[in-house]
Protein backbone atom coordinates (compact mmCIF):
# COMPACT_ATOMS: atom_id res chain seq x y z
CA UNK A 1 0.00 0.00 0.00
CA UNK A 2 2.68 2.27 0.89
CA UNK A 3 3.96 2.20 -3.03
CA UNK A 4 0.55 4.10 -4.03
CA UNK A 5 0.30 6.20 -1.15
CA UNK A 6 3.40 7.58 -2.15
CA UNK A 7 2.05 8.50 -5.72
CA UNK A 8 -0.55 10.83 -3.36
CA UNK A 9 2.86 12.84 -2.41
CA UNK A 10 3.86 13.44 -5.89
CA UNK A 11 0.49 13.73 -7.24
CA UNK A 12 -2.95 15.20 -7.17
CA UNK A 13 -6.55 14.26 -8.27
CA UNK A 14 -8.60 16.83 -10.37
CA UNK A 15 -11.52 16.40 -11.11
CA UNK A 16 -13.14 19.29 -14.01
CA UNK A 17 -16.79 20.07 -14.03
CA UNK A 18 -18.09 21.76 -17.40
CA UNK A 19 -21.26 21.90 -18.89
CA UNK A 20 -23.34 24.40 -21.53
CA UNK A 21 -26.95 24.29 -22.60
CA UNK A 22 -27.55 21.66 -24.96
CA UNK A 23 -29.39 24.33 -27.53
CA UNK A 24 -31.70 21.32 -28.79
CA UNK A 25 -34.37 18.75 -28.21
CA UNK A 26 -35.02 15.69 -29.90
CA UNK A 27 -38.44 15.73 -31.79
CA UNK A 28 -41.46 13.36 -31.75
CA UNK A 29 -41.82 10.80 -34.11
CA UNK A 30 -45.14 13.13 -35.34
CA UNK A 31 -42.63 15.79 -36.09
CA UNK A 32 -40.23 13.97 -38.27
CA UNK A 33 -42.05 14.12 -41.71
CA UNK A 34 -41.08 17.97 -41.59
CA UNK A 35 -37.37 17.46 -41.13
CA UNK A 36 -36.98 17.77 -44.90
CA UNK A 37 -38.99 20.55 -44.88
CA UNK A 38 -35.78 22.37 -42.98
CA UNK A 39 -32.75 20.55 -42.35
CA UNK A 40 -31.00 23.57 -41.23
CA UNK A 41 -33.00 23.67 -37.99
CA UNK A 42 -34.15 20.45 -38.28
CA UNK A 43 -32.18 17.08 -38.38
CA UNK A 44 -34.08 14.75 -36.27
CA UNK A 45 -33.82 16.93 -33.64
CA UNK A 46 -35.20 20.56 -33.36
CA UNK A 47 -32.50 23.29 -33.09
CA UNK A 48 -33.67 25.98 -30.35
CA UNK A 49 -31.51 28.10 -30.73
CA UNK A 50 -28.37 29.02 -33.50
CA UNK A 51 -25.75 26.40 -32.65
CA UNK A 52 -23.01 28.79 -33.93
CA UNK A 53 -24.17 30.68 -31.14
CA UNK A 54 -22.48 28.23 -28.70
CA UNK A 55 -20.07 27.39 -30.40
CA UNK A 56 -17.36 29.83 -28.68
CA UNK A 57 -18.20 28.27 -25.36
CA UNK A 58 -18.01 24.73 -26.13
CA UNK A 59 -14.35 26.06 -27.63
CA UNK A 60 -13.88 27.05 -23.94
CA UNK A 61 -14.42 23.51 -22.50
CA UNK A 62 -12.51 21.92 -24.84
CA UNK A 63 -9.72 23.72 -24.33
CA UNK A 64 -10.18 23.39 -20.65
CA UNK A 65 -9.86 19.74 -21.11
CA UNK A 66 -7.08 19.51 -23.30
CA UNK A 67 -5.42 21.66 -21.15
CA UNK A 68 -5.81 19.31 -18.25
CA UNK A 69 -5.11 16.09 -20.27
CA UNK A 70 -2.04 17.75 -21.46
CA UNK A 71 -0.30 17.94 -17.64
CA UNK A 72 -2.38 15.02 -16.47
CA UNK A 73 -2.63 11.28 -16.47
CA UNK A 74 -5.62 9.37 -17.14
CA UNK A 75 -7.12 7.80 -13.81
CA UNK A 76 -9.78 4.61 -13.30
CA UNK A 77 -12.46 6.56 -12.45
CA UNK A 78 -14.55 8.62 -15.16
CA UNK A 79 -13.44 12.54 -14.90
CA UNK A 80 -10.76 12.09 -12.80
CA UNK A 81 -7.21 12.98 -13.58
CA UNK A 82 -3.87 12.51 -11.57
CA UNK A 83 -1.74 16.46 -11.78
CA UNK A 84 1.60 15.71 -10.59
CA UNK A 85 2.19 18.25 -7.97
CA UNK A 86 4.98 20.15 -10.00
CA UNK A 87 1.97 21.29 -12.21
CA UNK A 88 -0.72 22.02 -9.99
CA UNK A 89 0.05 26.09 -9.69
CA UNK A 90 0.21 26.25 -13.50
CA UNK A 91 -2.78 24.30 -13.97
CA UNK A 92 -4.97 26.00 -11.71
CA UNK A 93 -3.68 29.40 -12.99
CA UNK A 94 -4.64 28.55 -16.58
CA UNK A 95 -8.07 27.27 -15.94
CA UNK A 96 -9.08 30.20 -13.57
CA UNK A 97 -8.36 31.80 -16.70
CA UNK A 98 -9.73 30.12 -18.96
CA UNK A 99 -13.04 30.14 -16.87
CA UNK A 100 -12.49 33.78 -16.89
CA UNK A 101 -12.87 34.00 -20.90
CA UNK A 102 -15.73 31.46 -20.50
CA UNK A 103 -17.59 33.58 -18.08
CA UNK A 104 -17.10 36.17 -20.85
CA UNK A 105 -18.71 34.27 -23.45
CA UNK A 106 -21.20 33.36 -21.29
CA UNK A 107 -22.11 37.01 -20.54
CA UNK A 108 -22.26 37.74 -24.42
CA UNK A 109 -24.14 34.66 -25.44
CA UNK A 110 -27.29 35.50 -22.24
CA UNK A 111 -26.73 39.56 -23.97
CA UNK A 112 -28.14 37.22 -27.32
CA UNK A 113 -30.37 35.25 -25.77
CA UNK A 114 -33.78 36.91 -26.30
CA UNK A 115 -32.98 37.96 -30.23
CA UNK A 116 -32.37 34.64 -31.07
CA UNK A 117 -34.97 32.96 -29.46
CA UNK A 118 -36.88 35.48 -31.76
CA UNK A 119 -34.44 33.93 -34.99
CA UNK A 120 -35.49 30.48 -33.74
CA UNK A 121 -39.03 31.57 -33.46
CA UNK A 122 -39.21 32.16 -36.88
CA UNK A 123 -37.51 29.40 -38.82
CA UNK A 124 -39.93 26.91 -36.55
CA UNK A 125 -42.79 28.19 -36.70
CA UNK A 126 -45.29 25.93 -35.14
CA UNK A 127 -42.43 23.56 -33.98
CA UNK A 128 -41.24 26.72 -31.58
CA UNK A 129 -42.12 26.03 -27.51
CA UNK A 130 -41.16 28.54 -25.46
CA UNK A 131 -41.65 26.09 -22.70
CA UNK A 132 -37.97 24.67 -24.34
CA UNK A 133 -36.38 28.17 -23.22
CA UNK A 134 -35.17 28.29 -19.76
CA UNK A 135 -36.00 31.40 -17.89
CA UNK A 136 -32.30 31.33 -16.30
CA UNK A 137 -30.32 30.81 -19.60
CA UNK A 138 -27.16 31.54 -17.12
CA UNK A 139 -27.76 29.14 -14.86
CA UNK A 140 -26.88 26.32 -17.76
CA UNK A 141 -23.54 27.01 -18.00
CA UNK A 142 -21.14 25.76 -15.64
CA UNK A 143 -17.39 26.17 -15.47
CA UNK A 144 -15.45 24.77 -11.91
CA UNK A 145 -12.62 22.76 -10.90
CA UNK A 146 -11.80 20.80 -7.55
CA UNK A 147 -8.54 19.23 -6.48
CA UNK A 148 -8.87 15.93 -4.74
CA UNK A 149 -7.21 13.19 -2.28
CA UNK A 150 -7.90 9.44 -2.73
CA UNK A 151 -7.21 7.15 0.22
CA UNK A 152 -8.58 3.73 1.75
CA UNK A 153 -10.52 4.42 5.21
CA UNK A 154 -8.21 3.35 7.76
CA UNK A 155 -8.31 0.53 10.38
CA UNK A 156 -9.62 2.60 12.76
CA UNK A 157 -12.60 3.32 11.09
CA UNK A 158 -16.43 2.40 11.39
CA UNK A 159 -15.89 -0.53 8.66
CA UNK A 160 -15.25 -4.18 9.68
CA UNK A 161 -12.27 -6.17 9.27
CA UNK A 162 -13.90 -8.21 6.57
CA UNK A 163 -15.26 -4.72 4.56
CA UNK A 164 -11.86 -2.78 5.40
CA UNK A 165 -9.90 -5.76 4.02
CA UNK A 166 -12.20 -5.82 0.57
CA UNK A 167 -11.48 -1.97 0.46
CA UNK A 168 -8.08 -2.18 0.69
CA UNK A 169 -8.28 -4.48 -2.88
CA UNK A 170 -10.26 -2.66 -4.16
CA UNK A 171 -7.89 0.61 -3.51
CA UNK A 172 -5.03 -1.82 -4.62
CA UNK A 173 -6.62 -3.19 -8.03
CA UNK A 174 -7.32 0.39 -9.12
CA UNK A 175 -4.10 2.10 -8.33
CA UNK A 176 -2.54 -0.87 -10.57
CA UNK A 177 -5.55 0.02 -13.48
CA UNK A 178 -3.98 4.00 -12.97
CA UNK A 179 -0.44 2.57 -13.37
CA UNK A 180 -0.90 1.16 -16.25
CA UNK A 181 -3.27 4.02 -18.14
CA UNK A 182 -0.38 5.95 -17.20
CA UNK A 183 1.92 3.66 -18.65
CA UNK A 184 0.07 3.35 -21.47
CA UNK A 185 -0.57 7.24 -22.02
CA UNK A 186 3.08 8.24 -21.69
CA UNK A 187 4.24 5.20 -23.99
CA UNK A 188 1.72 5.89 -26.68
CA UNK A 189 2.69 10.08 -26.55
CA UNK A 190 6.25 9.11 -26.62
CA UNK A 191 5.42 6.98 -29.71
CA UNK A 192 3.84 9.49 -31.69
CA UNK A 193 6.82 11.89 -31.31
CA UNK A 194 9.14 9.76 -32.17
CA UNK A 195 7.17 8.21 -35.34
CA UNK A 196 6.90 11.56 -36.84
CA UNK A 197 10.58 11.70 -36.27
CA UNK A 198 11.06 8.90 -38.13
CA UNK A 199 8.73 10.27 -40.69
CA UNK A 200 10.47 13.42 -40.79
CA UNK A 201 13.82 11.52 -41.46
CA UNK A 202 12.35 9.53 -44.21
CA UNK A 203 12.39 10.46 -48.14
CA UNK A 204 9.23 11.35 -50.17
CA UNK A 205 9.42 10.45 -53.93
CA UNK A 206 13.08 10.77 -53.43
CA UNK A 207 13.19 14.04 -51.44
CA UNK A 208 14.41 14.04 -48.02
CA UNK A 209 11.88 16.25 -45.72
CA UNK A 210 13.10 19.38 -44.00
CA UNK A 211 14.36 18.42 -40.32
CA UNK A 212 12.64 21.56 -38.21
CA UNK A 213 13.34 22.33 -34.84
CA UNK A 214 9.90 21.78 -33.52
CA UNK A 215 10.00 18.13 -33.94
CA UNK A 216 12.94 17.80 -31.90
CA UNK A 217 11.96 20.48 -29.85
CA UNK A 218 9.00 18.20 -28.67
CA UNK A 219 11.13 15.38 -28.03
CA UNK A 220 13.35 17.54 -25.64
CA UNK A 221 10.16 18.44 -23.91
CA UNK A 222 8.71 15.42 -23.29
CA UNK A 223 11.96 14.00 -22.16
CA UNK A 224 12.64 17.23 -19.59
CA UNK A 225 8.69 16.84 -18.12
CA UNK A 226 8.97 12.86 -17.61
CA UNK A 227 10.83 13.02 -14.39
CA UNK A 228 7.94 14.76 -13.10
CA UNK A 229 4.69 12.69 -15.23
CA UNK A 230 6.27 9.72 -14.65
CA UNK A 231 4.89 9.04 -11.39
CA UNK A 232 4.43 5.54 -11.04
CA UNK A 233 8.38 5.47 -12.12
CA UNK A 234 7.93 3.18 -15.06
CA UNK A 235 11.43 2.25 -15.22
CA UNK A 236 10.40 0.83 -18.93
CA UNK A 237 9.86 4.06 -19.88
CA UNK A 238 12.90 5.60 -18.23
CA UNK A 239 15.06 3.02 -20.63
CA UNK A 240 13.49 4.31 -23.86
CA UNK A 241 13.73 7.59 -22.50
CA UNK A 242 17.67 7.61 -21.87
CA UNK A 243 17.99 5.69 -25.10
CA UNK A 244 16.24 8.67 -26.64
CA UNK A 245 18.14 11.31 -24.88
CA UNK A 246 21.55 9.59 -26.02
CA UNK A 247 20.65 9.56 -29.64
CA UNK A 248 19.72 12.85 -29.82
CA UNK A 249 22.59 14.44 -27.79
CA UNK A 250 24.44 17.09 -29.87
CA UNK A 251 22.42 16.90 -32.67
CA UNK A 252 20.94 19.87 -34.42
CA UNK A 253 18.25 20.09 -36.98
CA UNK A 254 20.62 22.29 -38.81
CA UNK A 255 22.99 19.28 -39.42
CA UNK A 256 20.80 16.91 -40.15
CA UNK A 257 19.66 18.57 -43.20
CA UNK A 258 23.32 19.09 -44.72
CA UNK A 259 24.70 15.80 -43.34
CA UNK A 260 23.33 12.32 -45.17
CA UNK A 261 25.11 9.99 -43.20
CA UNK A 262 24.35 11.45 -40.03
CA UNK A 263 20.08 11.75 -40.92
CA UNK A 264 20.33 8.27 -42.41
CA UNK A 265 21.64 7.25 -38.89
CA UNK A 266 19.78 9.34 -36.81
CA UNK A 267 16.75 7.78 -38.74
CA UNK A 268 18.11 4.26 -37.86
CA UNK A 269 17.89 4.95 -34.00
CA UNK A 270 14.34 6.50 -34.44
CA UNK A 271 13.41 3.80 -36.15
CA UNK A 272 14.59 0.97 -34.04
CA UNK A 273 13.35 3.09 -30.96
CA UNK A 274 9.79 3.77 -32.23
CA UNK A 275 9.89 -0.15 -32.93
CA UNK A 276 11.01 -0.57 -29.04
CA UNK A 277 8.26 1.96 -27.73
CA UNK A 278 5.92 0.08 -29.48
CA UNK A 279 6.92 -3.12 -27.98
CA UNK A 280 6.62 -1.96 -24.86
CA UNK A 281 3.42 -0.97 -24.74
CA UNK A 282 2.56 -4.63 -26.68
CA UNK A 283 3.93 -5.55 -23.33
CA UNK A 284 1.79 -3.65 -20.62
CA UNK A 285 -0.69 -6.18 -18.53
CA UNK A 286 -4.31 -6.37 -20.78
CA UNK A 287 -6.48 -5.14 -17.70
CA UNK A 288 -9.55 -4.50 -17.84
CA UNK A 289 -9.78 -0.93 -16.77
CA UNK A 290 -12.80 0.28 -14.69
CA UNK A 291 -14.37 3.72 -15.44
CA UNK A 292 -15.41 4.09 -11.98
CA UNK A 293 -14.97 2.18 -8.28
CA UNK A 294 -16.94 -1.22 -8.27
CA UNK A 295 -19.76 -0.83 -6.30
Amino acid sequence: MSEFENVFRKACLIQLSTSTWMGSKMLDQSHMTKVSQNSEWLRGKKFLINPELLGPLHTSTHQARDLVKQYALPFPITSLYLIPKESLGFVDERLNYQKEKFLEKVDAFVGTYDLAREEAKRHLKELFNEADYPMDIRSKFKFDWRFLSLDVPGKGSILSPAVYEREVKKFEEMMEDARTMAAVALREEFAEIVSSLVERLGKDNGQGKTIKSSMFNKLHEFLADLTTRNIFDDEKLKELAAIAQDAISGISPYGLNYNAQMKEKMKTAMAILKEAIHDSIEDLPKRKIRLALAA
